[in-house]
Protein backbone atom coordinates (compact mmCIF):
# COMPACT_ATOMS: atom_id res chain seq x y z
CA UNK A 1 0.00 0.00 0.00
CA UNK A 2 1.30 3.54 -0.87
CA UNK A 3 2.24 5.82 1.51
CA UNK A 4 -0.84 8.36 -0.01
CA UNK A 5 -2.93 5.55 0.92
CA UNK A 6 -1.97 5.18 4.17
CA UNK A 7 -1.99 8.99 5.11
CA UNK A 8 -5.58 9.00 4.00
CA UNK A 9 -6.37 6.26 6.23
CA UNK A 10 -4.93 7.77 9.16
CA UNK A 11 -6.30 10.99 8.95
CA UNK A 12 -9.70 10.56 10.24
CA UNK A 13 -8.18 8.92 13.43
CA UNK A 14 -5.26 11.37 13.96
CA UNK A 15 -6.19 12.72 17.48
CA UNK A 16 -6.87 9.31 18.68
CA UNK A 17 -3.63 7.55 17.19
CA UNK A 18 -1.04 10.27 18.43
CA UNK A 19 -3.11 10.43 21.78
CA UNK A 20 -2.80 6.27 21.74
CA UNK A 21 0.95 6.61 20.97
CA UNK A 22 1.82 9.31 23.52
CA UNK A 23 0.07 7.65 25.87
CA UNK A 24 2.75 4.05 25.40
CA UNK A 25 5.65 6.13 25.03
CA UNK A 26 7.95 7.23 28.14
CA UNK A 27 8.52 10.69 28.04
CA UNK A 28 12.67 11.86 27.71
CA UNK A 29 14.00 10.01 25.18
CA UNK A 30 17.61 11.28 24.06
CA UNK A 31 17.29 9.48 20.92
CA UNK A 32 13.86 8.21 18.91
CA UNK A 33 13.41 6.76 15.83
CA UNK A 34 10.06 6.42 13.80
CA UNK A 35 10.41 3.76 11.54
CA UNK A 36 8.71 3.20 8.28
CA UNK A 37 8.22 7.29 8.41
CA UNK A 38 6.28 7.82 4.91
CA UNK A 39 6.09 11.27 4.74
CA UNK A 40 6.76 12.20 8.56
CA UNK A 41 3.81 12.88 10.16
CA UNK A 42 4.31 10.66 13.03
CA UNK A 43 7.82 11.77 12.84
CA UNK A 44 6.59 15.27 13.64
CA UNK A 45 4.76 14.13 16.43
CA UNK A 46 7.59 11.98 17.91
CA UNK A 47 9.93 15.11 17.32
CA UNK A 48 7.31 17.65 19.24
CA UNK A 49 6.93 15.18 22.35
CA UNK A 50 10.28 14.56 22.72
CA UNK A 51 13.03 16.58 25.41
CA UNK A 52 14.66 19.75 23.69
CA UNK A 53 17.98 18.49 21.82
CA UNK A 54 16.96 14.56 21.51
CA UNK A 55 17.84 12.91 18.54
CA UNK A 56 15.15 11.95 16.43
CA UNK A 57 15.15 9.65 13.61
CA UNK A 58 13.00 8.58 10.43
CA UNK A 59 13.79 5.86 8.45
CA UNK A 60 11.88 4.38 5.59
CA UNK A 61 13.34 3.09 2.00
CA UNK A 62 11.04 5.10 -0.52
CA UNK A 63 12.80 7.92 -1.51
CA UNK A 64 9.93 10.00 -2.21
CA UNK A 65 8.44 9.91 1.21
CA UNK A 66 11.67 11.02 2.41
CA UNK A 67 11.44 13.89 0.55
CA UNK A 68 8.04 14.82 1.68
CA UNK A 69 9.25 14.39 5.36
CA UNK A 70 11.81 17.22 4.95
CA UNK A 71 9.07 19.65 4.87
CA UNK A 72 6.58 17.58 7.60
CA UNK A 73 9.50 16.90 9.84
CA UNK A 74 12.41 19.57 9.31
CA UNK A 75 14.15 18.73 12.39
CA UNK A 76 14.42 15.19 12.18
CA UNK A 77 17.68 13.06 10.73
CA UNK A 78 16.03 11.51 7.11
CA UNK A 79 17.85 8.13 6.61
CA UNK A 80 16.57 5.50 3.53
CA UNK A 81 17.22 2.34 4.80
CA UNK A 82 15.79 -0.82 4.98
CA UNK A 83 13.99 -1.83 8.12
CA UNK A 84 15.28 -5.21 8.34
CA UNK A 85 19.13 -3.49 8.17
CA UNK A 86 18.61 -0.95 10.20
CA UNK A 87 22.05 1.37 10.22
CA UNK A 88 22.63 2.06 13.57
CA UNK A 89 24.51 0.77 16.16
CA UNK A 90 23.75 -1.88 18.92
CA UNK A 91 21.70 -0.02 22.00
CA UNK A 92 21.88 3.38 20.51
CA UNK A 93 17.88 4.59 20.71
CA UNK A 94 15.63 5.16 23.54
CA UNK A 95 12.74 5.26 21.53
CA UNK A 96 11.52 3.42 18.25
CA UNK A 97 7.77 3.99 16.91
CA UNK A 98 6.50 1.69 13.97
CA UNK A 99 3.35 3.07 12.59
CA UNK A 100 1.39 0.77 10.21
CA UNK A 101 4.00 -0.36 8.56
CA UNK A 102 4.49 -3.84 10.40
CA UNK A 103 2.20 -5.71 7.68
CA UNK A 104 3.65 -3.81 5.14
CA UNK A 105 7.89 -5.74 5.81
CA UNK A 106 8.75 -8.82 4.02
CA UNK A 107 9.63 -10.26 7.22
CA UNK A 108 7.89 -8.44 10.04
CA UNK A 109 9.50 -10.40 12.95
CA UNK A 110 12.94 -9.90 11.57
CA UNK A 111 12.32 -6.03 11.62
CA UNK A 112 11.27 -6.38 14.72
CA UNK A 113 14.00 -7.99 15.99
CA UNK A 114 15.92 -5.41 14.24
CA UNK A 115 14.00 -2.27 16.30
CA UNK A 116 14.95 -4.13 19.54
CA UNK A 117 18.44 -4.53 18.98
CA UNK A 118 18.83 -0.84 18.32
CA UNK A 119 16.86 -0.19 21.59
CA UNK A 120 19.06 0.58 24.76
CA UNK A 121 18.54 -1.60 27.67
CA UNK A 122 15.08 -0.22 29.25
CA UNK A 123 13.81 1.68 25.98
CA UNK A 124 10.87 1.15 24.78
CA UNK A 125 9.32 -0.23 21.08
CA UNK A 126 5.48 1.21 20.06
CA UNK A 127 4.02 -1.00 17.28
CA UNK A 128 0.66 0.23 16.34
CA UNK A 129 -1.60 -1.36 13.31
CA UNK A 130 -4.88 -0.45 12.14
CA UNK A 131 -6.80 -3.73 11.09
CA UNK A 132 -10.27 -5.00 10.73
CA UNK A 133 -11.00 -7.73 13.19
CA UNK A 134 -13.87 -9.74 14.71
CA UNK A 135 -14.82 -7.85 18.09
CA UNK A 136 -18.12 -7.76 20.56
CA UNK A 137 -18.54 -4.19 21.45
CA UNK A 138 -19.75 -3.42 24.68
CA UNK A 139 -21.61 -0.33 25.56
CA UNK A 140 -20.76 0.44 28.94
CA UNK A 141 -22.57 2.72 30.94
CA UNK A 142 -21.04 6.33 30.92
CA UNK A 143 -20.06 6.41 34.21
CA UNK A 144 -16.95 4.92 33.13
CA UNK A 145 -15.59 7.20 30.94
CA UNK A 146 -13.70 8.83 33.99
CA UNK A 147 -11.16 6.38 34.22
CA UNK A 148 -7.95 7.27 33.18
CA UNK A 149 -6.67 7.42 29.68
CA UNK A 150 -3.30 5.15 30.46
CA UNK A 151 -5.40 2.20 31.47
CA UNK A 152 -3.16 -0.81 29.39
CA UNK A 153 -5.83 -3.73 30.49
CA UNK A 154 -5.71 -6.35 28.03
CA UNK A 155 -9.10 -5.91 25.56
CA UNK A 156 -11.49 -8.65 25.48
CA UNK A 157 -11.15 -12.17 23.44
CA UNK A 158 -7.66 -12.44 23.14
CA UNK A 159 -7.85 -9.73 20.91
CA UNK A 160 -3.92 -8.35 19.53
CA UNK A 161 -2.65 -11.47 20.67
CA UNK A 162 -0.75 -12.28 17.83
CA UNK A 163 0.57 -8.49 17.84
CA UNK A 164 1.68 -9.45 21.76
CA UNK A 165 3.09 -12.52 20.97
CA UNK A 166 5.28 -10.89 18.11
CA UNK A 167 7.30 -8.52 20.25
CA UNK A 168 7.12 -11.59 23.20
CA UNK A 169 9.07 -13.31 20.05
CA UNK A 170 11.46 -10.50 19.44
CA UNK A 171 12.84 -10.68 22.79
CA UNK A 172 10.93 -7.40 24.37
CA UNK A 173 9.32 -7.80 27.77
CA UNK A 174 6.80 -6.06 30.14
CA UNK A 175 4.80 -6.46 26.72
CA UNK A 176 1.27 -4.40 26.74
CA UNK A 177 -1.32 -4.35 24.85
CA UNK A 178 -4.43 -1.20 24.22
CA UNK A 179 -7.18 -1.80 21.72
CA UNK A 180 -9.22 1.15 20.28
CA UNK A 181 -12.57 0.83 18.60
CA UNK A 182 -12.34 3.41 15.44
CA UNK A 183 -15.65 3.45 14.43
CA UNK A 184 -16.96 5.96 14.70
CA UNK A 185 -14.15 8.29 14.19
CA UNK A 186 -13.05 11.25 16.08
CA UNK A 187 -13.43 9.13 19.77
CA UNK A 188 -11.04 9.75 22.69
CA UNK A 189 -8.63 7.21 24.10
CA UNK A 190 -10.95 6.03 27.22
CA UNK A 191 -14.01 6.53 24.81
CA UNK A 192 -12.45 4.18 21.98
CA UNK A 193 -11.05 1.74 24.79
CA UNK A 194 -13.88 0.91 26.61
CA UNK A 195 -15.92 -0.92 24.24
CA UNK A 196 -13.68 -3.72 23.84
CA UNK A 197 -12.49 -4.23 27.56
CA UNK A 198 -14.23 -7.51 29.41
CA UNK A 199 -16.64 -6.75 32.64
CA UNK A 200 -13.60 -9.25 34.13
CA UNK A 201 -11.11 -6.70 33.15
CA UNK A 202 -13.06 -3.64 34.43
CA UNK A 203 -14.40 -4.56 37.71
CA UNK A 204 -12.18 -3.82 40.01
CA UNK A 205 -11.37 -0.43 39.11
CA UNK A 206 -15.07 0.58 39.37
CA UNK A 207 -15.58 -0.19 43.08
CA UNK A 208 -17.15 3.61 43.89
CA UNK A 209 -19.62 2.72 41.31
CA UNK A 210 -23.76 3.20 42.49
CA UNK A 211 -25.57 -0.20 42.83
CA UNK A 212 -27.31 1.21 39.35
CA UNK A 213 -24.80 2.28 37.32
CA UNK A 214 -23.41 -1.80 38.55
CA UNK A 215 -26.49 -3.75 37.71
CA UNK A 216 -26.10 -1.84 34.26
CA UNK A 217 -22.67 -2.98 33.87
CA UNK A 218 -23.66 -6.72 35.00
CA UNK A 219 -26.45 -6.79 32.52
CA UNK A 220 -24.43 -5.52 29.40
CA UNK A 221 -21.80 -8.14 30.45
CA UNK A 222 -24.15 -11.07 30.96
CA UNK A 223 -25.64 -9.82 26.98
CA UNK A 224 -22.60 -11.63 25.30
CA UNK A 225 -23.36 -9.59 21.83
CA UNK A 226 -22.46 -11.36 18.63
CA UNK A 227 -19.37 -10.69 17.37
CA UNK A 228 -18.51 -8.59 14.02
CA UNK A 229 -16.06 -7.22 12.02
CA UNK A 230 -15.03 -3.41 12.91
CA UNK A 231 -12.05 -1.43 11.99
CA UNK A 232 -10.00 -1.10 15.27
CA UNK A 233 -6.78 -0.08 16.22
CA UNK A 234 -4.04 -2.38 17.60
CA UNK A 235 -0.86 -0.53 20.09
CA UNK A 236 1.13 -2.89 22.03
CA UNK A 237 4.50 -1.10 23.70
CA UNK A 238 7.70 -3.70 25.01
CA UNK A 239 10.64 -3.22 26.79
CA UNK A 240 14.06 -4.39 25.55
Amino acid sequence: MAHSDLEALREPHTGLLRAALELASPAGAGAALDLACGPGSTTAWLANQRQPGALIVGLDHDAAALRAARTTAPVASLVRADAHHLPLGDAAIDLVWCVAALGLFADPDAALAEARRVLRPGGVLVVASATQRWVRPCHWPVALRHLPPDLALLPADDLGADLRAALRLAGLREVTLRAYLLDPPGLDPIAAMLPLLSWPALAPLVAGLGPAERAACAAIAAEEPEPEPLPVLLLAAGQR
